[in-house]
């Protein structure tokens, strides 16, 4: 349902499965970042298409035909490993968008809890904890783990 309703906010974008044909403009948003930014180089196109294929899924969001948001996340490793939205598509619940449906995806990998690792006073980890992330420590240099638990995983049971 919040899917659907994010989707009717976005007058002109879409959001689709991610491929290795969209690294380019994945960098781009990433290099375009103004919090938790990643230097360009410190994750090669390798490891970036092993998570898009082999163990993660990911999904861009496209807008008037440029990617504007994306998100990977990890089944092997429980994790949500980038979620990134361009400056210019701030604010217009892409990340909500992605985060929804990143989360959906993982937990039907019959994940039970999810974790991140994101800066210690950011807007992006006050956005992970509006939507139930909860802090379970430090993780160095300036961060903190994030960890989700699929409520309804532990309330159905075995």
């Amino acid at each position: 349902m919040a899917v659907q309703v994010m989707r009717s906010m976005m007058t002109d974008a879409g959001l689709r499965a991610a491929t290795r044909a969209d690294l380019p403009g994945i960098w781009r948003v990433c290099n375009a970042a103004v919090e938790n930014t990643l230097a360009p180089g410190r994750i090669e196109d390798d490891e970036a298409i092993a998570q898009l294929v082999s163990s993660g899924g990911g999904w861009v969001v496209v807008e008037d035909g440029e990617i504007v948001a994306f998100a990977v996340g990890d089944a092997k490793g429980a994790n949500v490993w980038v979620l990134f939205v361009h400056p210019r598509g701030v604010g217009r619940g892409y990340g909500s968008l992605l985060h929804d449906t990143l989360v959906e995806w993982l937990w039907t990998n019959g994940l039970d809890t999810l974790w991140l690792d994101i800066g210690a006073d950011t807007k992006a980890r006050r956005f992970y904890e509006r939507r139930g992330w909860r802090c379970t420590g430090h993780s160095g240099h300036g961060h903190v783990r994030l960890e989700l638990s699929n409520a309804w995983s532990r309330a159905s049971g075995p």
